[in-house]
């Protein structure tokens, strides 16, 4: 069984303005209930997997919009 021992806080993010929160490269752990900026595929805090999407319709399409414009100015 794994818990919440607080070390997530360390990788908590901000909220990005102008940008989604997935298409700025943050992920959420549910169990935890926070938004990190981490690497791994893991909660560093209880070791659960991260959500990399919204769950949503809504949320995935304004995902998609987002990664689209996103790389049309990165070329």
């Amino acid at each position: 069984m794994t818990y919440c021992i607080g070390k997530c806080k360390e990788y908590k993010a901000l909220k990005p303005s102008q940008i989604g929160r997935y298409a700025a490269g943050q992920k959420r752990c549910n169990y935890c209930e926070v938004f990190v900026e981490y690497d791994g595929l893991a909660c560093p805090c209880c070791n659960r997997q991260l959500r990399c999407l919204p769950r949503s319709r809504k949320g995935k399409e304004k995902y998609l919009s987002q990664i689209v414009i996103k790389k049309q100015l990165l070329n």
